[in-house]
This record gives structure tokens, C-alpha cells and sequence, in this order.
């Protein structure tokens, strides 16, 4: 059950407004509770495309093939084009970005493989917590894209529909290449399926990656996403998203003949 919050009545009106269409372009005028809700965003999203890119990095190096590690660099190329347009928009919001991505860790890894920390925060940044985690092998790069690009490209689609219409422009392409890496998850893994080695393998790594992924929905107890919906800023709460995620996943581990694991949210680690 979400924790109820308590609305002012301009925050009503707000809400309302925006249920009949109101959008926000670059340079209005905000009211506090909307500018604070697309900053959370906007800093999530760019702290996380930014530290994914860094993740994927060293995997243009280690990839299979010469043409995965071109297929790689371009992912990276990706993510981090992706992570200069979400912090170009909140330099035009009045945020200072250069310095705070200089001094910030947003390459720090967990060096523990199997480590699980729901949903507790490792550093003073805005990445969602996934991304703290290790990418140590290449059946591990497949299901980051299988699974958390996944996640992303149906959270991003919800963008595509935002009442701030400069996010919603810069979202379309980023949308896009989303879809690709998600693409080329799927491609690997039905190729690493074929084979029981790999299969047991990548069974092994699914079991891992599971609940991580799992967390990046967010705490069911919590009203942030419900606030978003009301705000235009997403169309869907984390939870509707997540039932479509894993409607999709279930189909593709049934082809490939994979056991999507149990997932139990009350025994995932909190924030301290």
C-alpha cells in the first residue's frame, strides 16, 4: 500500500491543469513542487545514463567478436550522448552539471559479484542503484541489455508523453537507441541459450541480475511515482511498468527455456 500524501490546493489545481493538457516548455515559470519532481528525474536519468556508459566502457576491450566490440563502443557512444542531452536540460533549468560530473565517482563499481543491495544508496549521486553494481562478464553485458534496457526503454517511452516538452523532444532519439540495445539482449541471449554451457551459465547470472533489476521499479510502499503520474511527468507508475516488463520477459525465457526467479520485494535490502 502507498503511503498517502497530503496536497495543497494548488497543487490540486495543478494536478488538474495538467490532466487537461497543460505542458511546460524552457524558461516558464514552474511551481516548486513540479520544477523539484522533473529535477529528481532529469539528475536520475543523466546520473545513470552517464555511469552506464562507464560500466559498458570496458566491454568494447573484452567483447567477443571485433564486430561486438564496434557494436559496444557504439553503445557507449550512445549512453553517453544520452547522459549530455539529459544534463544539457538541466543546465537550461539553471543546474550546474560540468563540475559536479568532474567530482563525481559515477564510475564506482561494487567489487563484490554477488552482493545485493535492494534498494540502498552506495555514493552521493542520482544513478539508480543498478548501476552501482559490476558488469564482470559478458553474459552479464547481454542481460543489462536484456534486462535493464529493457526497463529504461519502457520507462523512456512513458517520457515520450511529458508535460515538459524539452524532455519530451530530447527523449525521442535516446527512445530509439534504447530499443537497439534492447535488441541486441535479445539476439545474445537466445544465442547463449542454444548452447546448455552457456545456457546454465547465463540461468546462473539471471538468477543474479533478477532482483537487481527488480528494485529498479522502486519500493511499492512509496507515492513518488503516483506524484509523477500526476504531474505529467510519467504516464504509468513504476508498477503498472513493471508488470509489462515482465510480461515480456516471461516470453522470451520461455523460448529460450530459462526460469525467470522469485522475486521478493520485503526481503530486498532498504535505504539507510
Amino acid at each position: 500500500m502507498a503511503t498517502e500524501r497530503s496536497y495543497s490546493q494548488e497543487d490540486l489545481q495543478l494536478f488538474e491543469d495538467i490532466k487537461n493538457g497543460k505542458t511546460f516548455d524552457k524558461g516558464d515559470e514552474m511551481p516548486a513542487l513540479y520544477k523539484k519532481s522533473l529535477l529528481n528525474l532529469l539528475w536520475m536519468q543523466g546520473d545513470s545514463e552517464y555511469s552506464g556508459a562507464m560500466g559498458y566502457m570496458p566491454w568494447i576491450e573484452k567483447a567477443p567478436t571485433l564486430a561486438e566490440k564496434v557494436l559496444v563502443a557504439q553503445i557507449v557512444k550512445d549512453e553517453m550522448r544520452h547522459a549530455s542531452v539529459i544534463y544539457k536540460l538541466l543546465r537550461d533549468m539553471g543546474e550546474e552539471t560540468e563540475n559536479y560530473v568532474s567530482n563525481s565517482d559515477l564510475s564506482y563499481k561494487l567489487e563484490e559479484d554477488e552482493v545485493n543491495i535492494g534498494f540502498q544508496r552506495i555514493k552521493n549521486d542520482n544513478r539508480v542503484n543498478i548501476f552501482y553494481y559490476n558488469i564482470k562478464y559478458w553474459t552479464d553485458f547481454i542481460l543489462f541489455n536484456f534486462l535493464m534496457d529493457r526497463a529504461a526503454g519502457h520507462q523512456l517511452e512513458d517520457t515520450l508523453k511529458s508535460s515538459y516538452l524539452p524532455w519530451k523532444k530530447g527523449i525521442e532519439g535516446i527512445y530509439k537507441e534504447e530499443v537497439m540495445h534492447l535488441a541486441h539482449g535479445d539476439k545474445w541471449v537466445k544465442i547463449l541459450g542454444k548452447d546448455p554451457e552457456t545456457k546454465a551459465f547465463l540461468q546462473e547470472r539471471l538468477n543474479l541480475w533478477w532482483p537487481r533489476v527488480m528494485n529498479v521499479f522502486g519500493n511499492s510502499k512509496g507515492s513518488t511515482n503516483e506524484l509523477y503520474v500526476k504531474l505529467g511527468l510519467k504516464a504509468r507508475t513504476n508498477a503498472v511498468v513493471r508488470d509489462v516488463f515482465v510480461k515480456e520477459i516471461e516470453v522470451i525465457c520461455e523460448q529460450v527455456g530459462l526460469t525467470i526467479p522469485e522475486y521478493d520485494e520485503s526481503k530486498q535490502p532498504i535505504k539507510q
